[in-house]
């Protein structure tokens, strides 16, 4: 559990002491979405604590198109879509566990460089080791399937249409406007000056230190006097020869302190134009949700995103998304059981094969069976899938489609039971069907009725 925070009313055991809450969507799946929580956390916890890593909040997020997963604050939530965006079926909870990984690793690298993805692939080979071994949990969440688990544990691959545009929607922080100044030491005991070191402080202030009498610096004399080099120094110091020589030296300490305070306005003026220029890529760069609300923390501060958008063509983007697609076959190989010492002596005696039973049958029982005479009866043979035909705008889709590619009419009522027909004017008479998830027809745009 992150330093600092302790559940102290807890009405069960947690599957996982390095995440603090655990939160489903509201609704009458929310018993199944936080037991599918409650599972990822369990198996993740020996990846978290190897790795020292903590998370305040697991959540579940709605069903949608663009990712699975996304991290803010570098753990403080992380936020998991649990159902496919059109049938609003559980997804495969082994998908959804290296989505997880994936999620963990921007624990690490908020980004999406090659440190980011060396993280991510030493996580999900730790999963899959632990996989192999048949680990789900500690203590009672080591149990097995529940009645609730079997919902989505039983899921395959991802079905046509299924899959999101991109795995992570991204990595986010709060947005602090101008960087913070960085803080100083203990501050030190202020030592009182007496009044004769403020007055020499004062001056070198103001004149500078290292500083030479009036007509030592051979140079400077020879400056002021217009190039001409003085035989000694002016005895008096109210002749006129000593006057012109302390106006001079006056007026070059004006030139110099113009262009000083000169130098510093334009500093000023720079620094100005750049903490506007910070503030207005801070304000352009706030976060939006898919809804088109702004991204707000916990205090309500704004959020932006820190890491780019994943490349599609990148090598580490199309292994990940060929992983997730097979997932269930990769772990299916996993967890193939290997020969133990008792199957391999079973078949062996003193380190020697033993013989196969065909060997020990008599010469008569070896002779192959002739085959029986060919009889013109035929078979059926099974027809092969054919491509689904929209009824409403005629788009070729493949069989296994739910959706069509086109207009997004449910092609099969019976593989999508969730559905709705619009009952406006312009719909009346129409084929159209809506999938559940639509609030607007897909035909008039009207608004789903409750």
């Amino acid at each position: 559990m992150p330093i600092g925070i302790e559940r102290i009313n807890a009405r069960h055991s947690q599957p996982n002491s390095r995440i603090v809450f655990l939160k489903p969507l509201p609704g009458p799946t929310s018993a199944f979405a936080q037991d599918f929580l409650e599972r990822v956390a369990a198996i993740c916890h020996p990846i978290m604590k190897a790795n020292h890593l903590s998370v305040m909040s697991l959540e579940e997020y709605e069903p949608n198109p663009e990712f699975i997963g996304r991290n803010f604050n570098a753990g403080e939530i992380i936020q998991l879509v649990l159902k496919t965006p059109y049938s609003g079926h559980w997804m495969s909870f082994r998908s959804v566990v290296m989505v997880m990984m994936h999620e963990l690793a921007h624990c690490v690298q908020m980004n999406h460089s090659g440190a980011f993805w060396k993280v991510r692939n030493g996580y999900a080979g730790e999963m899959k080791e632990l996989w192999a071994k048949g680990y789900t949990g500690d203590g009672l969440w080591g149990r097995g399937k529940t009645l609730l688990s079997g919902e989505y544990e039983g899921r395959g691959e991802f079905e046509v249409g299924e899959m999101p545009r991109t795995l992570c929607g991204g990595t986010y922080r709060t947005s602090r406007g101008r960087k913070r100044k960085r803080r100083s030491g203990p501050a030190e005991e202020k030592k009182v000056l007496s009044y004769a070191e403020r007055q020499q402080k004062r001056i070198a202030k103001k004149f500078g230190t290292n500083g030479v009498a009036l007509g030592d610096d051979e140079d400077t004399r020879v400056k002021l006097e217009d190039g001409k080099k003085p035989k000694g120094k002016p005895r008096v110091a109210k002749s006129a020869r000593g006057r012109e020589l302390r106006a001079a030296a006056a007026l070059a300490r004006f030139d110099q302190q113009q262009v000083e305070v000169k130098a510093e306005q334009e500093a000023g003026s720079a620094s100005d134009a750049e903490s506007d220029y910070d503030d207005t890529n801070i304000k352009a760069e706030d976060a939006f949700d898919l809804n088109g609300s702004k991204l707000l923390d916990g205090e309500g501060h704004g959020m932006i995103r820190v890491c780019e958008e994943e490349d599609v063509d990148d090598v580490h983007v199309k292994e990940e998304m060929q992983e997730l697609r097979d997932i269930n076959n990769i772990a299916a190989a996993s967890e193939k059981i290997m020969p133990t010492t008792d199957m391999v002596h079973k078949h062996s005696y003193m380190g020697k094969p033993l013989p196969s039973e065909e060997a020990l049958l008599p010469l008569a029982e070896k002779t192959p069976i002739q085959d029986p005479a060919p009889t013109t009866e035929t078979i059926p043979l099974k027809r092969p899938a054919v491509d689904l035909s929209c009824p409403v705008c005629s788009m070729i889709n493949e069989s296994s489609s739910l959706l069509c590619t086109a207009c997004l009419h449910v092609l099969d009522v019976r593989k999508m039971p969730r559905h709705w027909k619009c009952q406006s004017e312009a719909c009346s008479g129409s084929h159209y069907i809506n999938a559940e998830d639509c609030g607007l027809c897909g035909v008039c745009g009207a608004r789903k009725s409750d």
